[in-house]
């Protein structure tokens, strides 16, 4: 039977999102100890960074919520999100060329040890236990890249951060062009709606005693030649014509 909607919500489990939800939770840390009323009164600053971080986070929970029926929102949305972390990368680059700090090299060896540190995938329950569990699993992960990314010293926590966009950002890049290659091959909701009706009629045709095809199994159709030796003569021709060629004598 075809599905109707597709697989989604799948969220937790991919990677990108526990990243996501580690630099969604560093940025608030950070936010909260390095600005204030003095260096940010009107609180632009930090609304702007948790907003980014927040919209990367939110727009991969809906885009995966959204990927059952419409794979063209589930794009949009992770674009969406990629394009808020690299707007949250801006704010903390800014950061720190404010302080005359110039980002870490890829060779850093602070960054290399950073991302020698492994981010575990959520295997815990996706039912009725899943906030439970996820939230316990970040805790962890939170505890395991805090040195890092939740770091009290603001120029390690900024590039931490920076390190962690980065990496999320290639997984989203990823996650978005596979996603394109399963619509293009299977299509989006409107084509599975289409074949699971053609489905249901095929079935009901054949119930009502009409044959299969011997070639595809589809159900056939009464025809009558027009023209040749047989012209006159019904027989049973494949629905699936002109794909299908088959036939039956009637």
């Amino acid at each position: 039977m075809i599905p109707i909607v597709a697989k989604n919500g799948g969220y937790r489990r991919t990677l990108t999102f526990g990243y996501v939800c580690l630099i969604y939770h560093a940025t608030e840390v950070f936010c909260g100890r390095n600005f204030s009323y003095r260096n940010d009164p009107l609180g632009k600053t930090v609304g702007q960074m948790i907003g980014a971080a927040r919209s990367a986070r939110q727009n991969i929970v809906e885009g995966s919520s959204r990927a059952g029926t419409s794979k063209e929102t589930e794009l949009r949305l992770y674009d969406v999100a990629k394009g808020s972390l690299e707007e949250l990368a801006g704010d903390f680059e800014a950061f720190l060329a404010g302080r005359s700090v110039v980002p870490w090299a890829a060779s850093d060896p602070l960054a290399m040890r950073l991302k020698a540190l492994k981010l575990e995938p959520y295997g815990g329950d996706l039912g009725e236990n899943a906030r439970h569990d996820f939230v316990q699993y970040l805790m962890e992960m939170r505890k395991r890249f805090g040195d890092f990314l939740e770091a009290g010293d603001p120029d390690v926590a900024a590039n931490s951060i920076l390190v962690a966009i980065d990496r999320a950002c290639a997984l989203l890049s990823r996650q978005i062009a596979a996603v394109g290659e399963e619509f293009r091959d299977a299509g989006g909701f409107t084509e599975r709606l289409s074949a699971a009706r053609l489905e249901k009629r095929d079935e009901q045709i054949i119930a009502e005693g009409v044959p299969k095809c011997p070639e595809c199994g589809k159900p056939m159709r009464k025809m009558v030649a027009k023209k040749g030796r047989n012209a006159g003569n019904a027989f049973w021709s494949c629905t699936g014509y002109p794909n299908c060629k088959g036939t039956r004598s009637f």
